[in-house]
């Protein structure tokens, strides 16, 4: 007898198949609300992300935003107060969030550069466009160890000299006992956010199968191997954290 699909709600209207990470088809008109939920100082990261990218941006400069989602970043990063002559390449995996990209940063209220939207998986992108920056914001979680080698060596390939990649990703703690309190401290940011304990639980058992997480170590020796001469943190909350590379 076939196994009857069941959908699992996370809040915000947004549910997935149980048992996989997969969102419903309307994911992309709550995902803004929803990530807000989810991630602890998510405005803030965007507004750090923004500033970090204004030492990189240059005349003829190219930026890729890997899982460029809605589009959040391209849009702030387009309505900086920069006369450089950039070109900014977002690329998801989801068209519609891709449509919905395309009209945040098409706002007559915008400054409107050179924006491209790809709607591809990045794991399928032979080569990049030579860069100065790149962008990358919990997508590397989902990537398998040997994916997100190779993902992080065609950024690294296809940055200029001085050119850089600011990434945030989800971490596991240095050990058992901390992982514990941070994931219940998580869990209790997600209550003050308005998900319940059923929500919670739902998202946390979809994940199972889908997420790959290495420790704060880990993560830094891989973008160290790969021969970045520097890497430094600049957020870091429980579980979270985003770091610059420079090649």
């Amino acid at each position: 007898m076939k196994k009857k699909i069941k959908n699992i709600n996370f809040g915000s209207g947004i549910s997935s198949v149980e048992g996989t990470w997969r969102f419903n088809k309307n994911v992309a008109n709550v995902f803004d609300k929803h990530v807000k939920q989810s991630i602890p100082h998510y405005n803030d990261i965007q507004d750090y992300i923004v500033s970090l990218s204004e030492w990189f941006i240059k005349d003829n400069s190219v930026i890729h935003d890997l899982g460029c989602s809605t589009g959040e970043t391209i849009k702030k990063i387009n309505n900086l107060n920069v006369n450089n002559n950039y070109e900014i390449i977002g690329y998801d995996t989801s068209k519609k969030m891709i449509d919905l990209a395309k009209k945040k940063v098409n706002s007559p209220k915008l400054k409107n550069k050179k924006i491209k939207f790809v709607c591809k998986n990045v794991l399928d992108i032979k080569k990049f466009k030579k860069s100065s920056l790149f962008i990358s914001i919990l997508l590397f979680p989902f990537l398998k160890l040997n994916e997100k080698k190779k993902i992080i060596k065609k950024i690294y390939d296809s940055l200029e000299t001085g050119g850089a990649l600011i990434c945030v990703e989800k971490i596991r703690a240095s050990n058992a006992n901390y992982e514990d309190i941070f994931n219940q401290i998580y869990f209790d940011f997600k209550l003050k956010k308005k998900l319940n304990e059923r929500q919670i639980l739902n998202k946390a058992k979809s994940l199972r199968s889908s997420m790959n997480l290495f420790s704060q170590k880990k993560t830094i020796q891989l973008i160290k191997d790969s021969k970045f001469q520097s890497c430094e943190i600049f957020f870091k909350c429980f579980n979270f954290l985003g770091y610059i590379a420079i090649k």
